[in-house]
C-alpha cells in the first residue's frame, strides 16, 4: 500500500479498510439474493424474474417484485462501485482526499469514520459551501 497522502495513520486505515471490506461483503450477499453477477459487465448484476406462478395475480407479482429489485440493485451496484473505489484509492495512497477539491483538501476522518466510502470533504459535499 502506498503511503496515504491525508496522513491517516496506519491503525485508523487499517480500520476503515475493515470497515469498506465488511460492507463490500454485506452488499454482494444482499445482491446475491436477487440477482446474480452479470456475465457481460464486471461488477454488475442481473436481478432475476422470479417465476411464481401462471395465475394472472402471481404474474402481477412477479412484475411488481422484479421491478423493485430493479431500483435496490442500482442502489446496491453504486454502493458498491463506491466502496470498490475507495479500497483502490487506499491502495494508490490517494484516500481520503476530496475528489473536489484535489490535493487542497482532505476529508475530515470523522466522516471517514461515519462513511468510509466518501469521496468529498463536507464541504463539496453539500455544494453551496455551508459546510451541512
Amino acid at each position: 500500500m502506498a503511503k496515504n497522502k491525508a496522513n491517516i495513520d496506519e491503525k485508523t486505515l487499517a480500520e476503515l479498510k475493515k470497515a469498506l471490506t465488511e460492507k463490500k461483503a454485506k452488499i454482494t450477499a444482499q445482491l446475491e439474493t436477487f440477482a446474480g453477477k452479470s456475465k457481460d459487465l464486471k461488477g454488475d448484476f442481473d436481478t432475476r424474474f422470479e417465476q411464481i406462478g401462471d395465475r394472472p395475480e402471481e404474474n402481477a407479482s412477479e412484475v411488481e417484485m422484479y421491478e423493485n429489485n430493479l431500483g435496490v440493485e442500482h442502489q446496491l451496484e453504486k454502493d458498491l462501485a463506491a466502496i470498490n473505489e475507495a479500497l483502490v484509492k487506499m491502495e494508490s495512497g490517494a484516500y481520503g482526499i476530496c475528489a473536489n477539491c484535489g490535493k487542497s483538501q482532505t476529508i475530515d476522518i470523522n466522516r471517514l469514520k461515519a462513511f468510509p466510502e466518501a469521496k468529498t470533504c463536507i464541504k463539496c459535499h453539500c455544494h453551496c459551501g455551508c459546510g451541512k
